[in-house]
């Protein structure tokens, strides 16, 4: 019975946080909703902030550790070598394609909660959210450094940035239905086609070596990777 509210509790809360946000959803309209009442949410969760986080390590926790357990079958098979750059895309971005199939209408819920939470700008919630991948990010860094050797570590950490804020929007934008919106893509649709746009960015040269305005029209012949007219003139 004590679990069945707990998991009530944190439906009811993850659907709020996700439709009104997490600001503007009091206490008091958990409780409406679950039909429990507050001193239920105080003994299982506490605070309002620790009610956010329970819901997000209910998430995250067997999604992170599906991706460290594929990590570590790639960095046994290949030893001391180097990985390869779409092995290792495909355990980070595979695993949460995977679980939102498996949680179906809730899942859908929970991707709307984490737009919401990207959204937002409370630096206290934002840091509750990047905590759970504090240890997902630290290890798949390093994969990737070791895969992409020509690559400065500020790159690779940035790079790192840019594929979890790219992996969170394919997901909002391309799996949650909207209200006159086109309908939701096939998740291997768009896992295939993040994978794709990842590896090509990831394994990219660094900014250093691309000039910014190679390619630009009034510049004909100047295109990515040569050198700068300035460059060939010293």
């Amino acid at each position: 019975m004590a679990s069945e509210t707990k998991d009530r509790i944190l439906d009811v809360a993850e659907r709020l946080f996700a439709d009104r946000g997490y600001p503007a959803t009091s206490l008091r309209d958990i409780t409406a909703e679950a039909a429990v009442n507050l001193a239920s949410v105080n003994y299982h969760f506490g605070a309002k902030e620790s009610l956010l986080a329970a819901l997000l390590e209910r998430r995250f926790a067997p999604l992170n550790r599906r991706r460290l357990e594929l990590l570590d079958e790639i960095e046994v098979e290949v030893g001391a070598g180097r990985p390869a750059v779409e092995e290792v895309l495909r355990a980070f971005l595979a695993p949460p394609f995977e679980m939102q199939q498996k949680w179906g209408a809730s899942g859908r819920t929970f991707l709307r909660l984490v737009g919401r939470l990207h959204a937002e700008t409370n630096d206290e919630h934002r840091a509750t959210y990047l905590r759970h991948f504090e240890e997902v990010r630290r290890r798949f860094t390093s994969a990737l450094h070791r895969a992409l050797p020509h690559l400065e570590a500020t790159d690779v950490h940035w790079r790192m940035m840019f594929l979890m804020g790219s992996m969170a929007f394919a997901m909002v934008e391309g799996l949650t239905p909207r209200p006159g919106g086109p309908p939701p893509r096939d998740p291997d649709e768009v896992l295939d086609a993040l994978l794709c746009f990842a590896a090509a960015g990831v394994a990219a040269p660094s900014p250093a070596r691309v000039p910014i305005d190679a390619g630009r029209p009034d510049r004909p012949g100047f295109v990515v990777g040569e050198e700068a007219p300035a460059a060939r003139g010293r």
